[in-house]
């Protein structure tokens, strides 16, 4: 049945865990967690059976569900790459103060493998991926609208900027260049707050861009850049179990970092994980670590001019990817930073999670919000504890 907009449901992710019913909804909220080693397991999804409704963890493993009560008996599906799937009805999980959902870890064929006949199978295995892209993923324009959290920490003082983003990509999933991904992606700031009042115009910026560049699978300059792939050592990470489906996790280096490998003009070093789906050759996540000489505010991959030099600068970024129907599509971004500038240490993280898709009747947005100074709208935000429509 085809369906004029493809929609998900997101609950901003809350430090509480206890969970509701109220205003003829039912809300679960907990912590998704490694049954083994007790740590969170981020971004996993949690889908309601016969609905195109769901939520991801954060990166804390912390997730917030809300439903119609009418769904209250329907099955919530806990899925994460390398984990067994977990069944549990909404019921089941409403009033529970301390919820965990513990996954247990499902893996075969571990342990490194490194050797040179392997590296060009896994050369052939990335080129794969790249072939396979406009059969995997959104290949036309569309809009995808998603929750942005940016966090700052100078010292002892931190700033959390909170914003509904709207993009709108005029091509849809098309590796080209750098140049060409830029000129197709557009986005707005609809709503935002802030945890103080803007005290200068660096409060003002929205530093959303590097939040594109973090999908791999539709920009350039990373280990899916098939024009460099000599430039990267790769080797067996081992495979993973993903729904039933084995995932090749492959391990990779940047021999050269650079702009055109790592999308950073100061990085040192380059280094990360893949997981491909080999079922269908789709790439579900990709966790990228990087240190730098330097660190733009503005952007990882602009050049630093007349700022205070910093140094230690440490960064990971992870990526993850969702299947909808059947496509996929950028479910999440998580990057974290960390650096010292004059002998004080600073630290980030921005997190987007996809909340709702269009791909039938995008509305098209011209330029980027680069700064904003909206006001905050106290009445959405604190309505806004879930998007759910069919």
């Amino acid at each position: 049945m085809k369906r004029r907009l493809f929609f998900l449901m997101m609950v901003i992710v809350s430090c509480c865990v206890s969970a509701t019913a109220q205003d003829g909804r039912v809300t679960v909220k907990g912590t998704v967690i490694d049954s083994h080693t007790g740590g969170p397991v981020a971004f996993a999804n949690l889908g309601l059976l016969g609905t195109v409704a769901g939520t991801a963890s954060d990166i804390d493993g912390i997730f917030e569900l809300t439903v119609p009560d009418k769904y209250s008996t329907h099955v919530i599906r806990v899925t994460a790459v390398g984990y067994a799937n977990m069944e549990f009805k909404v019921y089941e999980g409403a009033g529970k103060p301390d919820l965990k959902i513990r996954l247990k870890p499902v893996t075969y064929g571990m342990g490194e493998v490194d050797v040179y006949g392997q590296l060009l199978v896994y050369k052939k295995m990335l080129r794969n991926v790249v072939s396979s892209i406009s059969k995997n993923y959104i290949s036309k324009p569309y809009n995808y609208q998603g929750y942005f959290k940016y966090t700052t920490q100078r010292g002892d003082e931190e700033k959390v900027k909170e914003a509904i983003v709207t993009v709108y990509d005029a091509e849809g999933y098309h590796r080209d260049n750098v140049a060409a991904a830029f000129k197709a992606l557009h986005y707005n700031f609809s709503e935002v707050r802030r945890s103080q009042e803007p005290a200068s115009v660096w409060d003002g910026l929205t530093y959303f861009d590097d939040v594109l560049t973090a999908d791999i699978v539709r920009n350039t300059r990373n280990v899916l850049d098939i024009v460099n792939a000599r430039d990267y050592k790769l080797k067996s990470k081992g495979k993973l179990l993903y729904e039933g489906d084995s995932v090749q996790v492959i391990g990779y280096e940047g021999l050269k970092p650079s702009i055109s490998t790592a999308g950073d003009p100061s990085v040192q070093s380059y280094h990360g994980e893949i997981y491909i789906n080999l079922k269908d050759m789709a790439v579900l996540k990709n966790v990228a670590y990087l240190t730098s000489r330097d660190f733009n505010a503005l952007g990882r991959n602009l050049v630093t001019v007349e700022e205070q030099p910093k140094k230690d600068v440490k960064m990971t970024i992870t990526t993850t990817y969702k299947k909808l129907n059947s496509v996929y599509f950028l479910s999440g971004v998580n990057i974290e930073y960390a650096y010292e500038e004059a002998g004080i240490p600073v630290k980030g993280e921005a997190q987007f999670i996809t909340t709702r898709l269009n791909v039938n009747t995008p509305t098209p947005i011209e330029g980027r919000t680069y700064y904003e100074d909206r006001k905050t709208n106290e009445d959405f935000w604190k309505n806004y504890s879930v998007y759910f429509e069919e």
